[in-house]
């Protein structure tokens, strides 16, 4: 398409000509005279002003370039848009599989595709557009909305409520038991959970995660909330509205996150804290007790970032402290042993 077209899908600003015609988002190292080409990193400006890149994407802020430009306050947004104009949809067409399972009484919108060996449940309600591909199992009585999309091999258990546009991908599980017991006489007696897992528009769910369902009430992560691969929620957690929790996060019963929160990498939390909105969690930190709005965390257990990195700081100083106080330990000891001989020779 032609630059000017791209700019209002992208919303950014036309430096230069718009009439550039635009058939691809490559990256510097793949750049042709058709292409736009992102710079976000302003160091990077003077190769792709002589690469062959056909325009380039760059912030409102950057200097003046040669070439036609895309000006957006929001590089990475407007580049997200972009590259969405290019994206050839990944899966297409519409109707049921010969070798799909749907209950008779399953309420399917328009344009709904069900893949290869897919399971519909009886009382299933889906939305309009939405993708159900090979190997997937949509339990009795989920409501699942429109433009949905769900890779193959996930699986949804009974009473689930997905909105709009959620996308689930491959070996996801929602709506399992939560690791519910009561011990009596050194038996473990399963606690049956009977409420159910909501999740609101626009939330992104990756590759194997888990996503418990409540014991009595509803697990429930908020509208566009992310979430990456490998992660644990357990039940009864609720999730407020654009959070992002990053791969191998395990969270336990009854946590609950604030809007925006962000939980990086192996990070985790115990039972019923709070973590607020805004929050920051480091990598491989354990959150033991409630955390503040947009506070930043790290370190296991969780504490204030700046208290923690005073902390590691005098633990990399600890050999030198420790020598230093070896030496004012030994300091008295030959003092005292040179005070009688000094006393001998006054006398």
């Amino acid at each position: 398409m032609k630059l000017g077209d791209l700019a209002r899908l992208a919303r950014a600003e036309v430096s230069g000509s718009g009439g550039v015609e635009i058939r691809a988002v490559t990256d510097l190292a793949h750049a042709h005279p058709e292409a736009l080409v992102m710079v976000a990193d302003l160091r990077r400006l003077p190769d792709a002003e002589a690469s062959p890149a056909g325009a380039l994407l760059v912030s409102s802020a950057a200097p003046s370039v040669g070439k036609p430009a895309l000006r957006a306050a929001n590089v990475r947004a407007s580049f997200a848009r972009a590259l969405a104009a290019f994206a050839p949809p990944r899966w297409a067409g519409d109707g049921v599989h010969p070798t799909a399972v749907v209950a008779p009484d399953a309420q399917m919108g328009q344009k709904v595709a069900v893949g290869p060996h897919a399971v519909v449940e009886a009382g299933v309600v889906v939305g309009d557009r939405t993708t159900i591909l090979a190997g997937v199992t949509v339990g009795p009585r989920v409501r699942i909305g429109a433009d949905c999309l769900f890779y193959p091999a996930v699986t949804i258990y009974p009473d689930t409520v997905l909105g709009d546009r959620v996308v689930v991908h491959s070996g996801t599980v929602i709506g399992s038991d939560g690791f519910g017991y009561a011990t009596e006489d050194g038996t473990h007696l399963k606690i049956p959970h009977i409420g159910r897992v909501v999740i609101e528009d626009d939330v992104e769910i990756g590759a194997n995660v888990t996503v418990d369902r409540a014991t009595l009430g509803e697990t429930r992560i908020g509208r566009g909330t992310k979430i990456d691969n490998l992660v644990q929620i357990a039940h009864n957690v609720s999730i407020g509205e654009h959070a992002i929790l990053i791969a191998q996060v395990g969270i336990s019963g009854s946590v609950t996150i604030g809007a925006g929160a962000i939980l990086a990498g192996q990070s985790g939390a115990t039972d019923h804290v709070t973590i607020g909105a805004g929050a920051r969690v480091i990598g491989q930190s354990g959150v033991s007790k409630d955390i503040p709005p947009g506070a930043t965390v790290s370190g296991t257990f969780a504490r204030d970032h700046r208290e923690e990195l005073r902390i590691q700081a005098m633990v990399r100083r600890l050999p030198e402290l420790l020598a230093r106080l070896e030496a004012l330990e030994r300091g008295p000891a030959k003092r005292s042993q040179r005070t009688p001989s000094r006393a001998r020779k006054r006398r």
